[in-house]
């Protein structure tokens, strides 16, 4: 086995043949290829006519729900070759779809409507946010009252502020379904958050009591953002999502809207890992463009970016957290297929898209720049892959607040707590030593008598639990690299050895200040991390190529005119 074939296998964890293998060719079409002349609103056409041919080429969204190692491949590399087309592609799969087939109560009841969506006659659409709660659903205000004459639910925004917002219905032209969540208010029962299936247009327009407000195109992404209100909208009491069940009462039963958080859970790692691939890329994009690229090398020689160690000191940094990123989204998606429990569920799904998005965020916006201002075309694709990743980190669940949710797991767990010091030298116990000093702090924090109020405690905490938090997103990443390197043979071995070696040398020098004050490193130690990352480096350098394209994307995928070792007319920007 060689070494992209080595690496290859722990990138793709041994799957690549069977939920990878025909993507590649499937989108290494002109219908895919960097953009150039069209508007907005033509690009937006083109990335929901590129989601419908992939669908008709890899089966409707309900044939693949099921199996969540290709639905995140189908994401995977659909993000490298169009951004906006994932994004509208994670909201149509995921959390429309899969709600309609698993939150009615009888699967009857949903059949056209799910028939539409499967056959991409609409577009499929999750409407929850709205515009002054943000992230907060405990204070969606769209209101849902009963009708018994009719035995319908109306839905009614009770004014602007409570319209639905990022929902992608500004295009005209396109049939769209949505599952939207509202609050139910019954005379006798406390109001509750409920989910409902709305016609939301036709090819005609919006729907009666639909009010479409336009908003602009978001970061690099051609996708017709808008604000979505409702105004006396009719639902039949079929399309009411309550979970499956006969005869189910809105007085009595439990509101199936909490069941659609699973939904987004699964939505966090699909848009993760695309914005994770499309780093890939932009590493991809980057190296092949810095190997290629002559700069000054003194007394007139010419030398590759490469060469020069201000370049490939920080490339080789991200190459390696991208692999650690990967390993941990491989862990996630093979627990998460295999049924593991809450509340460890909840926790491997916050870990790995803080993890993943933030990566992709730090490796997207490094290589824009490493790559000058070719970098900021959108042609070469970083600049759109930046966008992607700014939207994976606030979607599904904001970051910051996913950290804090994953610090509140790691402090309730009483068995997480400091242990004794680690050696020096000894870099997978110096990182678990951090999150554990981290969660203890919170702990103590919270437990200060001067807090005489909950909130106040856990907020005069919420420093040192974020610190904890992503300490623990990175070491978790750090022990998948790990792994992978234990378990790979021949050539790729010796690299990954190396690559997690250097990987997790730069966790602990990222923080050496913290290390040093709590004297788990001294000068002298400190030295000796720093010559064995250089040492590292330089070895990795030598790889750099290999390390990636492994990650499996041709120049005929990319279609970019840098990074492309001979670019023919066509790719050379006019």
């Amino acid at each position: 086995m060689d070494l992209i074939e080595g690496l290859s296998g722990y990138l793709f964890d041994g799957r690549y043949d069977r939920d990878h293998a025909d993507l590649p060719k499937l989108l290494s079409t002109p219908a895919y290829a960097p953009r150039r002349g069209l508007s907005w609103m033509d690009g937006a056409r083109q990335s929901y006519a590129n989601m419908r041919d992939l669908a008709a080429a890899t089966g409707p969204p309900s044939s693949v729900n099921g199996d969540v190692h290709r639905l995140c491949a189908l994401h995977e590399w659909m993000g490298v070759v169009d951004p906006a087309a994932v994004g509208i592609m994670s909201v149509h799969y995921n959390l429309c779809a899969a709600s309609l087939a698993n939150l009615a109560q009888r699967p009857q009841d949903v059949a056209d409507l799910l028939a539409d969506v499967d056959s991409m006659r609409a577009i499929g659409l999750f409407l929850a946010t709205e515009t002054t709660s943000g992230n907060n659903l405990a204070a969606i205000r769209t209101r849902a009252t009963y009708d018994a004459a009719t035995d319908e639910f109306v839905l009614d925004s009770p004014d602007h502020t409570a319209y639905k917002i990022m929902s992608t219905t500004g295009l005209p032209g396109l049939a769209r379904v949505g599952v939207v969540i509202a609050r139910l208010e019954m005379p006798g029962i406390e109001p509750a958050l409920h989910a409902f299936a709305v016609r939301l247009a036709t090819e005609s327009g919006p729907t009666p009591g639909v009010r479409v407000i336009p908003l602009s195109r978001g970061i690099t992404m051609d996708m017709d953002y808008a604000l979505t209100g409702f105004h006396g909208v009719r639902v039949p009491r079929r399309h009411w999502l309550p979970g499956p069940g006969e005869d189910a009462d809105p007085r009595t039963t439990r509101p199936g809207f909490w069941q659609t958080l699973d939904c987004l859970k699964l939505g966090r790692m699909l848009l993760a890992g695309a914005a994770l691939a499309e780093s890939r890329a932009a590493l991809a994009i980057t190296v092949r463009h810095s190997l290629d690229r002559m700069t000054q090398g003194g007394r007139g020689r010419q030398v590759p970016a490469m060469v020069h160690r201000n370049h490939n000191d920080v490339l080789i940094r991200l190459i390696g957290r991208a692999y650690a990123a990967t390993g941990l989204m491989n862990t996630a998606k093979n627990l998460w297929a295999g049924g593991v429990a809450e509340p460890h569920r909840t926790l491997v799904v916050n870990t790995v898209k803080v993890l993943a998005s933030y990566t992709a965020l730090d490796t997207s916006s490094e290589c824009r720049e490493r790559c000058g201002a070719q970098g900021l075309l959108l042609h070469n694709r970083i600049a759109e892959y930046v966008g992607l990743a700014h939207a994976a980190v606030t979607a599904e669940g904001d970051n910051q607040v996913l950290a804090l949710a994953i610090a509140k797991q790691l402090i309730a767990d009483q068995r997480f707590t400091t242990g004794s010091s680690p050696a020096p030298t000894e870099v997978p116990g110096l990182l678990a030593f951090r999150t554990r000093a981290l969660a203890d702090q919170s702990r103590a924090s919270m437990a200060d008598p001067s807090h005489t109020d909950p909130f106040d405690a856990w907020n005069a905490a919420t420093g040192h639990a974020r610190d904890a938090a992503l300490a623990h997103c990175a070491e978790q990443a750090h022990l998948s690299l790990l792994a992978g390197a234990t378990a790979a043979d021949g050539p790729a071995r010796t690299v990954l050895d190396v690559l997690a070696r250097h990987h997790g040398t730069s966790l602990v020098l990222d923080h050496a200040d913290w290390y040093l004050v709590h004297g788990l490193l001294d000068p002298a130690g400190w030295h000796e991390l720093t010559a064995q990352a250089d040492a590292d480096r330089l070895v990795l350098v030598e790889h750099a190529e290999a390390l990636v394209d492994a990650f499996g994307y041709t120049p005929q995928l990319l279609a970019t005119a840098i990074g492309t070792p001979t670019p023919d007319e066509e790719q050379i920007p006019c």
